[in-house]
């Protein structure tokens, strides 16, 4: 599974080789094995890590929750027998579930954090304008949570391709709208600019924003990239009276640790789902005496439909009676012999298991 979010690209993958597979995408992704971006984590730590991403946990915001989609997308999004039968999606399915649970539980739910949040807290902070102009290239989440944030502290337009959703999200805040066409008209007159679209090559170039400086009499431009890939050329960065600020450089307005309260239930809590989580990766010796259960169970009902055969004039009531005694009866037989084969190592109690099973079929005739 290849997750990626706006500022993370990362492989999960279920193998009996992780040397082989460690080397294999690397190829991949074209990345030496000595990088400094490169970090591997195996079995519980992987777990783990999946579990605190999907949270929001490792985010630059802390605990935002649109990671959420990013990550159950990422299991949903391979071969279609890949989707349907890999012990890997799963894995990714029960971990969006957890996530869930776990940001209720640490009160993460209603956190304001996000890059939208962290480019809102960046322009309260930098940019020294009562009410400033604020243009939206992008019509997308992103877009209007940043513009959610800044509704009724800024002067707000949305520009996009599509000019009906652009009408659309301007109305939502009571903003104006446009399509790119406009862009040229906006960077001479705002004083900022938010790019969030899902461009794969930039919106906004320097020789654009460099024609618009000569126009501005002086007046400073700030720009705030939140694409991935970037929406605006890094060099713009470097022109006289332009400020760049990118999603890595937005970190200082992101983050917001959470109170030592609310992090230990969230510590808590992933422990707690990392361990089951992996029980869907790693067969268990608790998976096979399931198993076991299960033969003992289907023995038990045969046995049960047999015996009712016999007696046809029972009641509803009476035959369940028979039933449910027969069921109390296997319940208690079993119990000890159950415990017992937990306790053993799995050298042991998977070849016991798999005896048992067979003999249990063995004598109803199966």
């Amino acid at each position: 599974v290849l997750l990626t979010t706006c500022n993370r690209i990362e492989a999960y993958a279920v193998t009996g080789s992780p040397g082989a597979a460690v080397q294999a995408i690397c190829r991949a992704l074209r990345l030496p094995a000595d990088s400094d971006y490169l970090y591997l984590l195996e079995d519980e730590a992987a777990v783990d890590h999946l579990l605190r991403v999907a949270t929001g946990l490792e985010s630059m915001a802390q605990g935002e929750g649109q990671v959420l989609t990013q990550v159950r997308r990422a299991a949903l999004s391979g071969p279609v027998h890949h989707v349907q039968e890999g012990r890997l999606t799963s894995v990714f399915v029960q971990a969006v579930r957890s996530a869930q649970r776990i940001r209720a539980a640490a009160g993460l739910a209603d956190r304001r954090a996000s890059a939208s949040w962290s480019a809102f807290r960046f322009i309260e902070a930098t940019v020294p304008i009562a009410k400033p102009e604020v243009v939206l290239l992008g019509t997308g989440k992103m877009a209007r949570l940043a513009a959610e944030a800044l509704a009724g502290r800024a002067s707000l337009t949305f520009l996009g391709r599509d000019r009906r959703k652009a009408r659309s999200a301007g109305s939502s805040i009571r903003g104006r709208s446009g399509g790119f066409r406009g862009l040229r008209g906006c960077l001479v007159r705002a004083d900022v600019i938010v790019a969030a679209t899902s461009r794969q090559k930039p919106v906004l170039g320097s020789k654009a924003v460099q024609a618009a400086i000569a126009k501005r009499s002086g007046r400073r431009l700030w720009l705030v990239d939140l694409g991935f890939p970037r929406n605006i050329d890094p060099r713009c960065g470097l022109l006289e009276g332009v400020t760049l600020v990118d999603i890595d450089g937005l970190a200082p307005w992101g983050w917001q640790p959470l109170p030592p309260a609310a992090r230990a239930r969230a510590e808590s809590r992933i422990r707690e789902e990392t361990n089951r989580l992996l029980r869907l990766l790693v067969p268990t010796p608790e998976v096979k005496v399931g198993e076991f259960r299960k033969a003992v169970e289907e023995l038990r009902h045969g046995e049960v439909e047999a015996a009712l055969a016999r007696l046809p004039r029972l009641s509803p009531e009476e035959q369940s009676v028979i039933d449910k005694l027969a069921t109390r009866l296997v319940n208690r037989l079993l119990h000890a012999p159950t415990e017992w084969l937990r306790t053993l190592p799995e050298d042991r109690s998977v070849p016991t298991v798999a005896e048992l099973v067979q003999r249990l079929q063995t004598s109803s005739g199966r």
